[in-house]
C-alpha cells in the first residue's frame, strides 16, 4: 500500500522533502548497482576488455 499525498495540500518543506528522498534512493540504488554488477565506470574503453578488440590470432 502506498501513502499518497494530495500535492496541493502539502507543504514547500514537505514537498521538498519528499523530493529529496526520491533522489536519494535513486542514488543509493544506482550504489548498490554499482557494487553488485561491478560497472566500470571510471575506465576509458582502451582500458575496459569489454573495449578491446582481440589482437592477430587471439580469440575470444
Amino acid at each position: 500500500m502506498t501513502n499518497t499525498t494530495d500535492p496541493d495540500s502539502m507543504t514547500t518543506e514537505e514537498r521538498l522533502t519528499e523530493v529529496a528522498t526520491i533522489l536519494v534512493t535513486g542514488y543509493r540504488r544506482l550504489l548498490e548497482k554499482q557494487k553488485i554488477e561491478k560497472i566500470p565506470l571510471d575506465k576509458s574503453p582502451d582500458q575496459c576488455p569489454y573495449g578491446q578488440k582481440p589482437t592477430k590470432g587471439e580469440k575470444r
